[in-house]
């Protein structure tokens, strides 16, 4: 077989790479335009009866139904991707499952498992106590952008709070699906929060959970508005940024990714040696006068010295070097050794990066470290693992208040006017 491609002339060479491409630029644009339909039926787990009026959706999106008296569904217009299932019925424990679409899916029965109701003891905490873990929760959970003055959460008494002050750190979980109105999108999302935890003595935020988007309905100029602001919020965004790695137009999309290199500073000793020096050199006082000793100084200084040092190179990363293919259709898997440093040039920095290299461009800037061999994500941009990577920067500060589905699309203004 390399011996025929050796001998092939030039021109069928080039032949065949025109075509090569051709069907390369033209397979995005129609994964990305088509839309598929997932079916089935949900039962009883021991009677086997159909389960009425169950609640059915995608987690991430705006796709999501209800069950009929035969127990059937039908989930419609499911772009290709990699999707969290739940269902959810009364009397019944809640049923996740994890499908890849990328043609018409029928799963012929799901069947649900009966609660056991348990009597558990009732522990009730200081109202005080539960206001002020809220009040952090709130402001973690939607974020600090003005989107999040937009959106209020309308029960708040499902969720449990806990702040472990030892640790310093906020947990929290929700009973029940927490109803929050995002006044700002322009979406209703229901919230089953899964996990979340907020490290305040690492600076370190992570949580989960399924959410199904309900679309708003308002007047022109509202809609006009939320159109403006999902666009706003989409552009720039994770999403956004690994559905161009999908289609091969980052520059196109604006995106430029760098290399940043972190190392620890030689210079600066370990924290348990600076501490214990300046316990060692601690001022002393005679009468009513402080001495300061050189020492005292010189290991105050090395206390002032960064941690890590950052070198940033100003020359763009070749995406396609980061970018491997996986053997599940539709599923992608990015690998990359140091922090990728992802500049957005249609946007000015916004401060939620502070920590800039010296030859950091002012654009908005967000930054991406890799903690497993590969990290994967779907055709739709979705990150199948979130804790395999750590964001900072603006993809590190985006919150609930900013969130959109996984099918949002960037161009919906244009297709609602028939453009």
């Amino acid at each position: 077989m390399a011996f025929l491609f050796c001998t092939l002339t030039k021109y069928l060479v080039n032949l065949i790479m025109k075509k090569l491409l051709l069907l390369i630029l033209t397979s995005f644009p129609l994964l990305s335009w088509a839309q598929f339909t997932v079916t089935g039926k949900i039962i009883d787990l021991y009677t086997k009866k159909p389960i009425v009026k169950a609640s059915v959706f995608l987690s991430n999106t705006t796709v999501g139904s209800s069950s009929g008296e035969d127990g059937s569904y039908t989930l419609s217009n499911v772009k290709p991707g990699q999707y969290d299932m739940v269902i959810s019925a009364v009397g019944y424990e809640t049923f996740y499952r994890t499908i890849n679409v990328n043609k018409n899916l029928d799963i012929p029965y799901t069947e649900l498992t009966a609660k056991t109701i348990a009597l558990n003891a009732v522990v009730v905490k200081p109202d005080g106590e539960w206001q002020q873990n809220y009040t952090l929760f709130k402001a973690e959970f939607l974020g600090a952008s003005s989107y999040a003055l937009e959106c209020k959460i309308l029960n708040p008494e499902v969720l449990d709070l806990t702040y472990n002050k030892a640790k310093q750190e906020l947990t929290a979980t929700s009973s029940d699906y927490l109803i929050i109105e995002n006044k700002a999108l322009g979406y209703n999302l229901r919230y089953l929060l899964t996990n979340f935890n907020k490290d305040y003595m690492n600076g370190q935020l992570y949580y989960q959970g399924n959410v199904l988007f309900e679309p708003m309905k308002g007047s022109k100029g509202q809609m006009k508005k939320w159109y403006k602001n999902r666009l706003d919020a989409y552009q720039g965004s994770i999403e956004h940024y690994l559905r161009s790695i999908v289609s091969k137009t980052t520059a196109e999309e604006s995106f430029k990714t760098l290399r940043l290199k972190r190392i620890l500073n030689p210079d600066r000793p370990a924290d348990s040696i600076i501490q214990a020096k300046l316990r060692l050199f601690r001022p002393t006082f005679s009468g009513k006068i402080i001495k300061i000793s050189d020492s005292l100084n010189f290991w105050s200084a090395k206390n002032r010295l960064p941690k890590i040092n950052q070198y940033l190179s100003t020359k763009p990363i070749n995406i396609d070097s980061l970018i491997r293919k996986t053997d599940q259709k539709g599923i992608l898997a990015i690998t990359f050794d140091d922090v990728l440093y992802v500049l957005y040039t249609k946007k000015k920095n916004d401060d939620s990066y502070i920590n800039l290299p010296l030859n950091a461009p002012n654009n908005l800037t967000s930054l991406m470290s890799i903690n497993a061999p590969y990290a994967f994500f779907d055709n739709n941009g979705v990150i199948i693992n979130p804790a395999d990577i750590i964001f900072e920067g603006s993809w590190g500060t985006n919150r609930t208040s900013k969130l959109l589905p996984v099918d949002y699309d960037p161009h919906e203004k244009d297709k609602q006017a028939g453009k």
